[in-house]
């Protein structure tokens, strides 16, 4: 009992200093009738709870039950400084049924973030991105 209660007080203090971490959005989109909404975690890696995708009057969802669209799933995503690349995958995760793959650049105050977003059978869009808290 006293190691347990030795170790609580050793692990509590890192524990409660721990940074929080907080989401943020990611929406790209052409303007018009195209549009990728990713709710992502400030963390150390790409986190990415919601992800959202509308063309003209089709809705695809991760999260059907809150964003009624046709279920999907985030098959593998990769960020860093300079691009962002995520694959989207069928409910069963059988094929990859998209694919945003965006490009970032900040010189001074100044920042962009444009790419690609491809769904198959459906067409592909050059996309501006913008992020949000």
């Amino acid at each position: 009992m006293e190691r347990t209660l030795a170790a609580i007080c050793l692990v509590a203090p890192a524990l409660l200093s721990a940074p929080a971490y907080a989401t943020g959005e990611l929406t790209c989109g052409n303007g018009k009738d195209v549009s990728i909404d990713l709710l992502v975690g400030h963390v150390d890696v790409l986190s990415i709870s919601r992800l959202v995708v509308r063309v003209g009057d089709k809705t695809w969802s991760s999260t059907p039950d809150s964003f009624p669209g046709q279920p999907i799933l985030i098959g593998q995503a990769f960020e860093d400084d300079k691009h962002l690349l995520l694959d989207i995958t069928d409910e069963a995760v059988n094929e990859v049924v998209g694919r945003l793959r965006v490009v970032k650049l900040q010189e001074g105050e100044s920042r962009v973030s444009a790419g690609v977003l491809g769904m198959k059978g459906v067409g592909a869009w050059a996309v501006e991105c913008s992020e949000g808290e």
